[in-house]
């Protein structure tokens, strides 16, 4: 009973669980790798990760939608929406197919295998012929019948997903570049959230239509597995959009401060060549090379210099992220770098893999929980 009351018809959350997190690292590399990023397209990126993604989950959930454990509704071969009547009618055909002594005509059948098959679909006829039995079933599933006096396994069970995948999306999202996914995950999850109370509490599902061969209960795992892809999709769609604005001001102002400083430089010059009496014949040199088109802060060697490199701002779409960005404004700007210590802080390495361990501790931790409750 226990191990039965905590297993999934489609899936299950240990397994997206692992899946997508060993997937999470082919697919990091694919977008902010220099390999496949060469020319700072993101677009094209961010193509093939998203392009692997949606390969990975469409395979999975499919495999797992044609090897799911059939459903009492399944089992009788009629609709999750069938009137009793017509779920009367489903049991006496399959009972003549797999009733024992039926079956044992056929030599390739086992007598053990043809009796537990009868004593499931009579279990399964029993719950939906009981009105209440049944609701419970639509909503739970198995181990909603199994723990339909005890509320507090069901919650658990409930639970489990969301605190999972909470903690997950805010700690894959923390980054400035990726931060505007935390508020699509988060919405998507409160989405699903809000579903799955109007599916077992209001008795409400809105995806009758769309998906009529599914019970309720198994929508709702359907749904469960469609959630971490659209977690990493988010993901990448968030990087794709990213633009490091703080960083390109901070070029813009530097390039603007560096043409005042050569302005400043020059006027001085200029005063003091005029203070110690200059001749005569400078000025018409002077002119010359004002008539020429030259600007009084390209003349100069220092100009000079800026004119032959053109100022290319190094914003999101043009770098792998905020972090070289930042680095290549500071060098720019002649700004000093920072401390060993401080770089190796500010890459993250430490705090990310701090968070990963306290993630699975806590993911761990609370599964012993729901172990030891049911």
């Amino acid at each position: 009973s226990r191990h039965h009351s905590l297993s999934m018809a489609i899936g299950s959350e240990g397994t997206d669980l692992v899946a997508y997190m060993v997937l999470f690292i082919p697919l990091e590399f694919l977008m902010t790798s220099r390999r496949f990023n060469k020319d700072g397209n993101r677009q094209r990126a961010v193509a093939l990760p998203l392009a692997l993604l949606a390969i990975f989950a469409a395979v999975k959930i499919g495999y797992e939608l044609q090897r799911k454990t059939p459903s009492y509704y399944d089992m009788m071969e009629v609709a999750p929406t069938a009137p009793y009547a017509e779920i009367k009618k489903g049991y006496k055909r399959m009972s003549l197919k797999v009733h024992p002594d039926k079956v044992m005509e056929r030599a390739d059948v086992d007598e053990d295998e043809a009796s537990e098959a009868f004593r499931a679909l009579k279990a399964a006829y029993d719950v939906l012929n009981d009105s209440q039995l049944r609701d419970v079933y639509d909503k739970f599933g198995p181990a909603g019948v199994e723990s339909k006096d005890d509320t507090s396994a069901l919650l658990a069970g409930l639970g489990f997903f969301y605190v999972t995948w909470l903690a997950l999306a805010y700690l894959v999202t923390q980054s400035k570049s990726v931060s505007r996914a935390q508020t699509w995950g988060f919405t998507g999850l409160l989405a699903l959230a809000i579903f799955e109370y109007q599916a077992t509490i209001l008795a409400f599902d809105f995806l009758e239509d769309q998906l009529p061969n599914l019970a309720m209960f198994e929508k709702i795992e359907l749904l469960h597995r469609l959630y971490p892809p659209f977690l990493f999709a988010a993901r990448m769609v968030a990087w794709l959009l990213y633009h490091d604005i703080d960083t390109y001001n901070a070029l813009v102002l530097q390039r603007l401060h560096a043409k005042t400083d050569l302005l400043l430089r020059m006027t001085r010059e200029n005063y003091v060549a005029v203070s110690q009496g200059a001749r005569a014949g400078a000025a018409p040199a002077d002119a010359a090379a004002a008539d020429a088109g030259a600007a009084p802060w390209s003349g100069p060697t220092q100009a000079a210099a800026l004119d032959e490199a053109p100022f290319r701002p190094l914003h999101a779409a043009n770098t792998l992220g905020s972090s070289e960005a930042a680095a290549a404004a500071k060098a720019a700007a002649g700004m000093p770098s920072k401390p060993p210590q401080q770089q190796q802080q500010a890459k993250g390495g430490g705090r990310s893999m701090t968070s990963l361990i306290y993630f699975f501790g806590v993911y761990f931790f609370f599964q012993w929980l729901v172990g030891r409750g049911s």
